[in-house]
């Protein structure tokens, strides 16, 4: 009986590595053509004539006077030979590749992407000279140097204005990473804020000596003078200095108090035999329904507690209206609204680079890396618990009024 599937004729007999190896060397010689193709082209458009075109009248008074030296330029696949085309008789700086550049963009992107992802400075060296080649300009002073770039990305965000964000939620926080001198070490004040559409922006990284009053102050009003709105809510931990400066700054923002921060300082005042049974109880209370129900049950505890703990019982009674301020609000944000978990899940991941770097030795490298590895992780932050009932908030400054002012 004859098969039902046709006989493959083999035309040829590849060898899978050969051809591999022939494409990579095809793909690197065409990338070497591309890139000495627009150096010629960039003098072309200066001259505003072709290579042996006779000069028109009103055409530059300039020309073509040969080719530099042959010279290797590495690239993220090795290196590529190319001779610079000279000018004559005007200044000429070419975009793709400046003179005494030995490194293209990519390959200093590379070196960033590495030490922000954990290798140290002496690690990227060796590392990246395996794929680039042993002749690659790189060493630990290279990529210090190519990582100061990050530094003017950060002091350029700084000045960014914000006009048009329409923030509704705010989040801020101290965070301690152990950087700087033992003497001096410092906190990085943290301003995340969801916008009417529920997504997440970094609005605010500065580092300071303490979260102190005037500290919070400075930052906040540096946001005001950019433009940033008044928000409907402001969610922060139980730092006196923060609350102070928010009152000033954001009088006419609901202030919120992070449940998180007040449950550990509740169990920081109860021995530990205690401690199970009152975290489950203030979750419980965290997460209750309704407001009246959520305060009575807290007065409870605190009188459970009055009598053998009286420390306890006083934390768990103080600043108990901030402690409510979520309830004025959608009940489809308050899993965002409870805490300054925005923050904290930020910098959870932050801390894994932080670590790997065991000691940032100036506070400019630290603020740069911090900045450079929060923005790329706000690519996959997704948006707050029911954003689409953020359109309902009124908010107490509204965008025309801000503009005008």
């Amino acid at each position: 009986m004859k098969s039902a599937y046709p006989k493959v004729r083999r035309l040829a007999k590849l060898d899978g590595v050969k051809f591999q190896r022939d494409l990579e060397a095809l793909c690197h010689a065409k990338a070497g053509e591309l890139l000495q193709a627009y150096l010629e082209a960039e003098v072309d458009d200066l001259l505003e004539r072709a290579r042996y075109q006779r000069r028109d009248r009103g055409q530059p008074r300039a020309h073509r006077d040969g080719h530099d030296r042959e010279r290797e330029v590495f690239s993220s696949r090795g290196p590529i030979a190319l001779r610079r085309p000279r000018v004559r008789g005007v200044e000429h700086e070419s975009a793709v590749l400046p003179k005494f550049r030995r490194r293209l963009e990519t390959v200093d992107g590379s070196l960033n992407e590495a030490w922000l992802r954990g290798l140290s400075q002496r690690d990227c060296e060796p590392t990246l000279r395996a794929l680039l080649g042993a002749k690659a300009p790189l060493s630990a002073s290279t990529i210090a140097r190519v990582n100061t770039r990050l530094h003017d990305e950060y002091l350029a965000w700084k000045k960014r204005r914000l006009d048009d964000a329409q923030i509704v939620y705010v989040w801020a926080d101290g965070i301690h990473l152990g950087t700087g001198p033992d003497d001096e070490r410092r906190v990085f004040l943290i301003v995340i804020g969801a916008d009417r559409n529920g997504d997440k922006h970094l609005l605010a990284l500065d580092e300071s000596l303490s979260e102190s009053e005037q500290s919070w102050l400075e930052l906040f009003e540096d946001l005001k003078t950019r433009g940033l709105n008044v928000p409907a809510l402001l969610v922060a931990d139980g730092a006196h200095g923060l609350w102070a400066a928010a009152g000033k700054a954001f009088a006419a923002a609901a202030q919120q108090r992070c449940w998180k921060h007040k449950i550990e300082n509740v169990m920081n005042k109860l021995p530990e035999k205690h401690q199970a049974d009152a975290r489950a109880a203030l979750r419980e209370i965290m997460y209750a329904e309704k407001e009246i129900e959520a305060r009575r049950s807290l007065e409870q505890l605190a009188k459970r507690f009055e009598r053998n703990y009286p420390k306890a019982a006083a934390c768990l009674r103080d600043d108990v209206d901030r402690m409510f301020a979520y309830y004025r609000f959608p009940a489809d944000n308050h899993k965002n609204l409870r805490t300054t978990n925005p923050i904290e899940s930020v910098f959870s991941s932050v801390r894994l680079r932080t670590d790997a770097a065991r000691r940032l030795r100036t506070i400019k490298t630290a603020t740069s890396m911090l900045f450079a590895v929060i923005q790329r992780l706000s690519k996959r932050w997704r948006k707050i618990d029911g954003y689409d009932k953020l359109a309902t908030i009124t908010l107490p400054q509204p965008l025309a009024k801000r503009k005008a002012a």
